[in-house]
């Protein structure tokens, strides 16, 4: 399972449902998720999404400790929280 790929391609699904923003051809690690302007119910919504094909949300995550600002923050508590 490639969660950076599934990550992407919700946080994608995301964008275009929820923002004004057009999606970026390419994104590095450094990309801001603020730049989309997801609300918070948005921003579960891409949480809940990403959960249904790699089976859970980063405990960091759902316990408030981790609130990722970058794409590459969202895809690590995904890679570190393996279960």
């Amino acid at each position: 399972m490639d969660i950076r790929k599934i990550v992407l391609n919700k946080l994608e699904q995301a964008v275009v449902e929820h923002s004004p923003m057009p999606f970026p051809d390419e994104m590095d690690d450094d990309v801001e998720l603020d730049i989309f302007g997801l609300d918070s119910l948005a921003f579960m919504g891409l949480l809940t999404s990403i959960e249904k094909d790699v089976g859970y949300i980063p405990r960091a995550i759902l316990e408030g400790d981790l609130y990722p600002e970058t794409l590459g923050e969202l895809v690590s508590a995904y890679e570190t929280d393996i279960t």
